[in-house]
């Protein structure tokens, strides 16, 4: 399959255009002629990537549900949603599905037999709302949490990747000094022969160094990257062991706490408002599969399932690494009142404020104190150059 952009005409000579997946252009030319389309023009659109993405699952939940509530049967919306699908592996992933339905089965034992996009908990949900007859809704409610934590995600990210891009740059700008702007002080100095300072020669040095075995850094920088993502991916203790650190951080420690409190609290507000049963959500967090993910949620999770076996309250069950004694607090009162799925979501919508605050602030305080280190850097090649100029002024004064 490729993906293929297209421009058109309908019957009424009006413009249109879009993407289709097909095996060949002159297949996605027969598919669309099909639809009524006249002067059919298509062009082959390459990805860099065929993964699916987090927003496309979050954009199909959303388009299903949608097309569910216009009181359309499972099977065709499964099937339109395919026809528009701009990824193969996502096509074919609601082409297996259309499959299962049509053999007779639920969606939620469909689901089941093709789990690659939907999660543990989400296939649960599905299941409360065939069984209830909401899964409109419950679709609804699966996409906007989705969308929630995409958002989330893209956030935390935003606020890593831009110091990440900083120190990219300063690094860049560092070498090119010392590549190109230090070598001609070099020539200039060595002409007087002077002695210089220490710093200078440092900066010498280093310059040479990058002239002699630049190419060769660069590889072996490159390898070395290489390695380190490699690890990280496939290693889960190397996972943990970032976690960690990361959470001990004293800004980026916040940050990692306070969203751990808001996606857990929102998913599990979103299954008990369901109608799971307590247990049964917090045993959907424990993924064997991916120990890696959360492992401080899980260890709370696997305490808390056992305090609850043996007949402690949710509440008395988590410790302030997990939920801090105002939450805490929440949770006692929505267990006295029978509200627990409705209080976890107030708790996730306070913390998600307190969470959007934080970023804000982060954002701030790193934006001058990178550009402080960006001037540094710079600064400090320069002044270790023209401190021999500085030293024989001195002289000649």
């Amino acid at each position: 399959m490729a993906e293929f952009s297209w421009q058109a005409v309908n019957q009424l000579q009006r413009q249109q255009s879009g993407m289709i997946l097909a095996p060949s252009a002159e297949q996605a030319k027969v598919r669309l002629l099909a639809r009524g389309l006249q002067q059919v023009k298509v062009r082959r659109n390459w990805r860099l990537s065929s993964a699916v993405s987090h927003a496309e699952i979050c954009e199909l939940m959303q388009q299903m549900a949608m097309l569910l509530q216009a009181a359309l049967p499972l099977k065709t919306v499964l099937q339109m949603l395919s026809q528009n699908c701009q990824s193969e592996k996502l096509q074919l992933w609601l082409q297996q599905l259309e499959h299962g339905i049509a053999a007779g089965y639920s969606f939620s034992q469909t689901l089941s037999q093709e789990p690659q996009f939907l999660n543990e908990r989400d296939r649960q949900l599905i299941k409360i709302g065939e069984t209830s007859g909401q899964l409109a809704q419950i679709c609804r409610q699966i996409g906007e949490d989705k969308s929630k934590k995409l958002e989330l995600q893209r956030k935390l990210q935003k606020i890593l990747l831009y110091p990440m891009m900083v120190l990219l740059i300063s690094f860049a700008l560092t070498v090119l000094l010392l590549l190109f702007v230090v070598p001609q002080f070099a020539e200039m100095y060595q002409q007087n022969q002077q002695q210089l300072p220490l710093f200078t020669q440092f900066l010498l040095q280093q310059s040479q160094i990058l002239q002699d075995y630049g190419g060769r850094l660069a590889l072996l920088c490159a390898l070395l990257m290489a390695i380190i993502i490699r690890v990280y991916r496939q290693n889960g203790k190397v996972r943990r062991k970032w976690a960690q650190w990361l959470a001990i951080l004293p800004l980026f420690g916040r940050l990692n706490q306070l969203s751990l409190i808001v996606d857990s609290s929102r998913n599990l507000a979103l299954m008990l408002n369901a109608g799971i049963p307590l247990n049964q959500a917090l045993q959907t967090f424990l993924n064997p599969q991916k120990p890696a993910q959360h492992s401080l949620l899980q260890q709370e999770i696997s305490q808390s399932l056992q305090l609850l076996q043996q007949g402690y309250a949710f509440s008395q069950s988590v410790s302030s690494r997990w939920f801090p004694q105002q939450a805490q607090q929440m949770l006692l009162v929505g267990e006295k009142s029978g509200c627990l799925g409705q209080m976890l979501q107030h708790i996730a919508d306070n913390y998600q404020r307190q969470l959007d605050h934080q970023i804000d602030l982060l954002s701030q305080l790193l934006e001058p104190l990178l550009m402080l280190l960006i001037g540094g850097l710079i600064g400090a090649v320069m002044l270790g150059m023209y401190l021999p100029i500085f030293d024989m002024g001195a002289m000649l004064g």
